[in-house]
């Protein structure tokens, strides 16, 4: 069964951006370019029937295409040794509203609405182990103004992943243009 999530692709020039930053922390598992996104729901394993409900779902969700800028890096959680480095995303509204049309598609598919409340970011790495306090404090000092051009995004994708011990392929399963109105 796929384990399916709602997403937006980065497009090219935030990718780059990222690259910019993925470098000086030891331990570190950078994610590959075509590895990064900005997850907007969390499905999990799904058989092909509750997939065609998702699409079927998604494909009714309204939203204005964005013009998306990264700024700023952090690390989950935010208390206890480091295990995800991001980077936030804005304009934080624009994408908490998208979410939340994405979170009640996915509800009226039949499932369930995360607990997380949404935080709208870009993994860029992961930890096996975590880095060394000083090493973390240096890197998030260092990259602490980083702030990359807006890009517009146009539409939304349901990927699914596979995990494996080198880290988690996804592919595209559907993707759905965002529109004001009109549908």
């Amino acid at each position: 069964m796929p384990r399916l999530f709602v997403a937006l692709e980065l497009p090219e020039v935030l990718k780059q951006a990222i690259c910019g930053l993925q470098a000086g922390l030891r331990d570190a598992r950078w994610l590959e370019a075509d590895a990064l996104h900005l997850t907007l729901a969390f499905v999990g394993e799904v058989d092909p029937s509750a997939q065609r409900r998702i699409e079927e779902a998604l494909a009714w969700v309204e939203a204005p295409p964005l013009a998306v800028d990264l700024h700023g890096i952090g690390h989950f959680p935010h208390r206890g040794p480091p295990r995800v480095l991001w980077t936030g995303a804005s304009p934080a509204a624009a994408l908490g509203t998208l979410a939340a049309s994405v979170r009640r598609a996915l509800a009226h598919a039949g499932f369930p609405p995360e607990r997380r409340k949404f935080a709208p970011h870009v993994t860029i790495a992961r930890f096996r182990r975590p880095p060394p306090p000083p090493a973390l404090h240096d890197y998030l000092g260092t990259y602490s103004l980083f702030r990359s051009p807006s890009a517009p995004i146009a539409s939304f994708r349901l990927l699914s992943s596979v995990l494996r011990p080198s880290g988690a392929r996804y592919a595209p399963e559907a993707d759905f243009p965002l529109a004001s109105s009109g549908r």
